[in-house]
């Protein structure tokens, strides 16, 4: 079982790689979007344009890679919405035996069907060199890659979220064996 759980503590260190990138994304995004409130209101002032299709879409695809990047880290976290009134009165080991089942039969098909399923039309919009409809816009086939990307981190989280339950599952079986 320990090696299972540093397979679970590697896959930790993946998404917390990728959270760090989403942290930063998170500064330019603000930073960005500053910019883009001031730039219209100034350029209407002094009869310039001082924003641009190109600055507000990478607002737009910078929030993209905040979510898609940070999705197996706010797993890791325990940050996903749940509704716990039922599983705050069980055992650790009744929430651990129901957190896996849902790992198993839920997150895990989900997170693998829609990155199997992002992953031809992100290889299109590369093959094609998708651009923004919109003048003066960015490139969109970088973006559409981070959708199989961040679904691949959340199944890489979710192994190892069953990985730590099984464990604590099983180690609570074996507490009632002594």
């Amino acid at each position: 079982m320990k090696q299972w759980l540093r397979l679970a503590s590697r896959l930790d260190k993946i998404n917390q790689a990728f959270a760090f990138l989403a942290r930063w994304a998170v500064l330019l995004m603000l930073g960005l979007g500053l910019w883009n409130v001031i730039g219209r209101y100034m350029g209407v002032a002094i009869g310039h344009n001082l924003s641009s299709n190109a600055l507000i879409e990478g607002q737009w695809y910078l929030f993209d890679l905040i979510f898609l990047l940070g999705l197996g880290w706010t797993l890791q976290r325990n940050g996903h919405v749940r509704v716990d009134v039922l599983q705050s009165r069980w055992d650790h080991k009744r929430q651990s035996q129901i957190e896996l089942t849902g790992i198993l039969f839920l997150l895990l098909p989900f997170a693998l069907s829609v990155m199997l399923i992002s992953i031809e039309p992100a290889l299109k919009s590369w093959s094609i060199q998708e651009a923004s409809p919109d003048a003066y816009g960015l490139p969109r086939y970088w973006i559409k890659s981070l959708i199989p990307i961040g679904f691949l981190l959340l199944t890489l989280q979710g192994i190892a979220e069953a990985i730590r339950h099984w464990s604590k599952i099983k180690n609570a079986g074996e507490a009632k064996l002594d």
